[in-house]
């Protein structure tokens, strides 16, 4: 299990509004691109199983880095 808080300055670590819904919007985002994650406000929490292959979770793990970035570049130009 991993949880990663999303930030919106990584140097102050100065974090998201709670209204921007990022946690909630990239989870949205990973699911579109076939990977379920639980978000917690601005963390968001990966569980794989134990049985996850190498594979499988370098593949988890790139399509979370997408989603993060693809919402928190759209979200960084419209607030």
């Amino acid at each position: 299990m991993a949880g990663i808080e999303l930030v919106q300055d990584r140097a102050t670590k100065a974090p998201f509004p709670l209204t921007a819904r990022i946690g909630h919007n990239v989870a949205m985002e990973a699911r579109r691109r076939g990977l379920l994650l639980r978000p917690i406000g601005n963390v968001i929490i990966l569980v794989p199983p134990l049985s996850t292959s190498h594979t499988e979770l370098t593949s988890m793990v790139e399509i979370l880095k997408r989603a993060i970035e693809a919402v928190t570049q759209a979200t960084t130009k419209s607030l």
